[in-house]
This record gives C-alpha cells, structure tokens and sequence, in this order.
C-alpha cells in the first residue's frame, strides 16, 4: 500500500469513528445576514480595473433575513458521524449568494456545471452543532461578465434547540481568488455545440485572475460553543477538498523533496506547473 493511500485511509478512520449525529431546525428560526463584497486589489491583466461590472461590486441586497427553508438542505438527510461528508443540492447555495447579484448561478453559460456543494459535521457540543461546508457557483454579471470566485466556505452553528446560532458564507481571502470572463468588444460570435448537444452562441472571452480581499455573509456575532467533539478546521478542509477531487489524496510535495523521493523510491516523477489553483475554480 503506497504511502498516500495509508494517509488517507488513516483520516478517514478517525473521521468516522463514534457517534453519529443529525441536526435538525426548528421551523420557526431564522436569522439575518450582512454582505460585503469588495472590489479586486490586484489582478494579471487589469480586466478588472477597466470592466464597469467589476470596477465597483455592491451587493445587491446588503441586509437580508433568511429563514429556515434556506438552511435545510445544507443538513444531512441521515445520521453522520463527525468529519464524514455528504453532498449538497447544488442550487442550496443560490439563496445566498443572491444578496451579492441575482445573477448567481451554478452553471456557467458557455456550458458546463461548477463542482457544487458539500458539507460535513465539524464540531459538537453539549448545546449546539457546527457544520462546515465548501460551495462552487458563479456571478453572471452585467454585459455578459462572468465571475468565477474559487469557493466558498460555509460556517453554520445551529443549537441542539433546532435555532438558527450562527453564518458565515466567505470567499477565502488568499493572493488569487476570483477568475472573471469577459466578453470581447466587436468580437464576432461564435458558437458551439455543448456536452447536452445544445448549440451554444457567445462572444469571445478574455479572461483574468485577481485577489478580491472580502466577499463574504456575516451573522451578527455571538459568544462560540463550547465543543465537547471537533476536528480541527484543515482535517474538515482535507475532507471536502478530497469529496470534490479524489487527487487530493496524493501526497503532494515540494519540487525538491519530489526529486528525492523519486530517485529513492526509483518511481516516476509527476510534474504539475500550475498558473492558479488546481483544486478550486479561480483558474
């Protein structure tokens, strides 16, 4: 058994041990959110800078009350134990993230469809429940600018009561995290036929990649649970990175601690020159 593999199935394993548990919401809960979505900082080739769409985002609803409907699906249908991953409706998300455009969609329209959703059971505690969860959609924006955040982490604190405690839904904050399409001006249309066998006509795209600093929905805040059980927060990230791409189980290493590896173990050596993220979709 290769090593990564002994890896993955060790935190699987300590993943899934235990009890299990199913949280629930009380039908009359809710909760209100503020969103803030700040404009890019830094970008590759100045798209963003010079496109009115995305010069000066606002969000289109700054204050929005959401009730329990919103959340359930983003609960498991079945008892889980802590750590385990399960997959979300996709479209659980757009309730959301439509406060920061109505254009939130979870299929872009030149074809194709984002990763989706998924969430998992990080912590319990004597009073309360707290699920972290990762999210993929994108903004169809004004003029046809489409807006490609890398994910979405998801923060949800709900009381054993069934009440709505806490929310936070957040692009993460890191020196790439928003890829955008634009369409070029006095391009001529092209088209194409889809993965569906739909025929698809759009304007050429230029496209860049830039740093937005805040994107995020935040409930007022409140004092934290305390936490009998929990994972710590990379252990929950592994585990949903891996449930929307198996080759995160490999172990990835370093170019020059790959080189030795190779020749100690005479095994190939994969080389992967990346100009983005691989396991998101800012690029």
């Amino acid at each position: 058994m290769s090593a990564w593999i002994a890896i993955a199935l060790v935190v699987a394993q300590q993943a899934t041990d235990g009890e299990r548990y199913q949280p629930v919401l009380a039908a009359d809960t809710s909760i209100e959110l503020d969103a803030a979505w700040e404009p890019c900082k830094d970008s590759l080739y100045h798209l963003f800078e010079q496109t009115p769409a995305l010069r000066e985002p606002r969000p289109a609803v700054p204050h929005q009350r959401h009730e329990a409907a919103a959340f359930r699906p983003f609960l498991p249908q079945v008892p889980v134990a802590l750590g385990e991953p399960w997959r979300v409706d996709d479209e659980a998300v757009l309730a959301f993230l439509r406060q920061f455009h109505p254009g939130a969609a979870v299929r872009a329209p030149f074809g194709g469809e984002v990763p989706g959703t998924w969430a998992l059971l990080r912590a319990v505690g004597p009073d309360a429940f707290e699920l972290l969860l990762r999210a993929h959609a994108i903004l169809n924006l004004d003029d046809g600018v489409v807006y490609k955040p890398a994910q979405f982490e998801g923060r949800l604190v709900i009381g054993r009561d069934g009440a709505l405690r806490s929310f936070t839904l957040a692009l993460p904050s890191r020196d790439t995290n928003v890829d955008v399409n634009v369409p070029m001006p006095n391009a001529a249309e092209e088209k194409w036929v889809d993965a569906e066998g739909n025929e698809v006509r759009m304007s050429p795209m230029a496209a860049d990649i830039g740093w937005v600093p805040r994107m995020e929905l935040t409930s007022a805040p409140v004092p934290a649970p305390a936490w009998t059980h929990e994972i710590p927060d990379e252990t929950a990230r592994l585990a949903l990175r891996r449930a929307f791409y198996p080759f995160a189980a490999l172990d990835w290493l370093p170019f020059e601690e790959a080189v030795l590896a190779s020749r100690d173990q005479k095994k190939p050596l994969h080389l992967v020159l990346l100009f983005g993220a691989l396991d998101d979709d800012s690029c």
